[in-house]
């Protein structure tokens, strides 16, 4: 019981800081960029929101990226875009890397080159720190976003280069609030315009609530190979979620060979994960072990 009442301390008094000597580049996105509320304030004209259709059998988690005091991608003459959203369904894993621009064409051009920069720097640390088949097993997608107001000279000659390598980013153009779930929940094709749709939010599954808001900060696992040298020179992945019924904690690891979930304890949170796992086919995917 004192065990967990210190967990729950550490949770109510997570900072909002990246952790760069206990966490590598995936830890720090998971743990600390994970947004509660799937929706952006107003940048350079334009915000959006993504309210989750899911039926009870998807999840989508948007990361902040470009962080205003602590930005994920360091130093600050990196490229880096302003957000990314990870969508994964029984059928597919989608990232959606989104900038957000306003009228300067100039920057409208640099905004490409910051979607690019992070899709490089993202597939590195996947392939880095997740095991070898994880692109081909998940059905991978990389993709981008560049929301824009109405009335801009989108860089077409830039997207059109992007699309022969295989990789799309859509302009989107409104000026009100978007609505980004038609985008980011599917493979987009070039020549799709924003249709503005008013989607009624779905509750979202208990994994992705315990995914944006149950990460922490330390580590309270065994695992010394977590441990044994430098963050940035450590392979794998490894992050404790304390549930919500503040009884019991679930870990997710990773190394060359495999991605595991360690469900700890026996409650009602613990049989609820089981089963959203088996709804969005990640069981077959994963080894989920029990302890």
């Amino acid at each position: 019981m004192k065990r967990m009442n210190n967990l729950s301390k550490i949770l109510q008094k997570k900072p909002d800081k990246l952790d760069w000597n206990n966490f590598n580049f995936l830890e720090n996105l998971l743990v600390f960029c994970a947004r509660q509320k799937r929706e952006a304030p107003k940048e350079s004209g334009v915000h959006f929101r993504i309210s989750l259709d899911s039926r009870q059998d998807s999840i989508c988690i948007l990361f902040e990226i470009d962080r205003r005091k602590d930005p994920l991608i360091k130093p600050n003459t990196v490229k880096r875009p302003d957000y990314m959203s990870l969508y994964i369904n029984p059928n597919s894993c989608i990232f959606t890397i989104i900038e957000m621009k306003g009228t300067n064409k100039n920057s409208l051009e640099h905004g490409i080159e910051q979607i690019v920069s992070f899709r490089d720097r993202l597939k590195q640390e996947i392939f880095q720190h997740l095991p070898k088949k994880f692109q081909e097993k998940f059905k991978v997608k990389f993709q981008g976003i560049l929301l824009t107001p109405y009335n801009v000279s989108i860089p077409q000659l830039k997207i059109a280069k992007e699309a022969k390598n295989g990789f799309i980013i859509l302009p989107l153009q409104y000026s009100a609030k978007a609505e980004l779930y038609p985008y980011v929940s599917k493979e987009n094709k070039i020549t799709e315009k924003y249709e503005h749709q008013k989607i009624c939010e779905s509750e979202s599954l208990l994994v992705e609530k315990i995914l944006t808001t149950r990460s922490l900060p330390k580590r309270i696992t065994n695992d010394s190979s977590s441990r044994e040298c430098h963050p940035n020179d450590r392979i794998g992945i490894n992050i404790d979620y304390f549930l919500p019924n503040e009884n019991d904690y679930i870990t997710l690891s990773s190394n060359e060979s495999k991605i595991t979930i360690n469900l700890r304890g026996n409650s009602d949170d613990k049989e609820i994960i089981k089963k959203e796992l088996e709804s969005l086919n990640l069981t077959s995917k994963l080894k989920v072990i029990e302890s």
